[in-house]
């Protein structure tokens, strides 16, 4: 295993970070340290250290794959049968409803023992054709489940919405999913246990009862959002994020509930995709009606374009709107973007980060950014004054 330790002792003591945003601000300061002081840039062995993953070095070493079930986001771990598990591969794996088929989605790879909760079970054997073809049989009898589910609900008069029916890997058990729109009218455990018991004997098979709130309702029925996509719930999402308005409030996005709600009702979950880099980004920029020096003279901030790092300024000597970029006002954002025009003056290597992914690509139509040393005027006719 490669050394990595420091070349001396520790001077003080050492306090962890307190947040991700300051461990990479501290990873950030060592790179520029080691690069201005001549040292080598990687091949620093870093990756050539124990492939085990986990932080428990005590704890033996046990080979898992990462596994995906149809009606889950979440990553379960088994014991593979064999080494050549490939990702996207299909495999049917142990359940406490019987057998299931699951999707692979993390190759055969070991990690520590005390990483894992629960019994570990191992991986019964890959799907076959004849599992695809049963697999699909069950699949063409869940809109006639569902319509009896519905049936026999109307009649008993439950104010009950049906949702989806999902019939397990040997068709002997059926997961009726249903949501409650009215909480007050919403049936007793007793009159749900009958209605499994009467479901049960119209579909000669074991009937699950599972409600579902309004995400997973989304989730379970599919659908296009707002940006004119497939829902990412229904699509890639894992588990919901914790969304709340503030959100909302740090990108500037209208405050109204119904503008930056979902086809669910609920806040749009691609609200804390970019949350952490507008909170971030926000804390060293002007705020709207500020007062700032800028190379023009003083001005006051107008507009600002926070992914983009520009702020748009009017000047106090002519009344013009000038737009700069953070570092022509002195200002330092924590991700800089670098320009589109490089300087083949002095080159500066970036460190890799591979951590920060723009999950909604720019539009087509955005204008570039200025090269160093230039600024961008838009010249506009003086506002009407309010007699007029």
């Amino acid at each position: 295993m490669a050394e990595f330790g420091v070349a001396g002792p520790l001077a003080g003591t050492w306090k962890p970070p307190a947040s991700v945003e300051e461990a990479r601000a501290r990873a950030l300061e060592r790179f520029k340290s080691r690069l201005e002081s001549g040292e080598q840039i990687g091949k620093c062995g870093c990756g050539d250290g124990d492939p085990i993953l986990g932080l428990d070095d005590a704890s033996p070493p046990v080979c898992v794959v990462g596994v995906r079930f149809r009606d889950s986001g979440r990553i379960y771990y088994f014991r593979p049968d064999r080494n050549d598990l490939l990702v996207g591969e299909w495999v049917v794996v142990p359940t406490g409803r019987g057998e299931e088929a699951a999707r692979v989605v993390l190759a055969p790879h070991q990690i520590r023992e005390a990483q894992i909760q629960g019994e570990l079970s191992s991986v019964l054997r890959r799907l076959t054709d004849d599992d695809v073809r049963r697999m699909e049989a069950h699949r063409r009898r869940g809109p006639e489940a569902l319509k009896a589910f519905r049936e026999i609900a109307r009649a008993r008069r439950l104010g009950l919405k049906p949702i989806a029916a999902d019939f397990g890997f040997d068709g002997t058990t059926v997961t009726l999913n249903f949501s409650v729109p009215d909480r007050e009218r919403a049936p007793e455990p007793g009159v749900l246990h009958d209605l499994s018991r009467e479901a049960g004997s119209a579909l000669g098979c074991r009937v699950e009862l599972r409600q579902v709130g309004p995400r997973d309702e989304a989730r379970l029925l599919g659908g296009l959002g707002r940006c004119g996509r497939t829902l990412c719930c229904s699509s890639w999402l894992p588990v919901f994020p914790e969304i709340s308005m503030n959100m909302a409030k740090n990108q500037d996005l209208p405050l109204n509930p119904a503008k930056v709600s979902g086809v669910c009702g609920r806040l749009l979950c691609c609200l804390s995709y970019e949350n952490d880099q507008y909170r971030q980004m926000k804390a060293v920029m002007p705020k709207l009606g500020q007062g700032i020096d800028t190379p023009g003279g003083m001005g006051r901030v107008v507009s600002m374009q926070i992914l983009k790092e520009l702020v748009t300024v009017r000047l106090e000597n002519d009344d013009t709107e000038v737009t700069f970029r953070c570092d022509e006002l002195g200002l330092a954002a924590v991700v800089h973007q670098p320009s589109v025009v490089q300087e083949a003056e002095k080159p500066v290597p970036v460190p890799p980060d591979n951590d920060h992914v723009d999950l909604v690509p720019p539009a087509s139509d955005e204008e570039l950014l200025p090269a160093a040393g230039q600024r961008r005027r838009r010249r506009r006719g003086r506002r009407p004054s309010a007699t007029s």
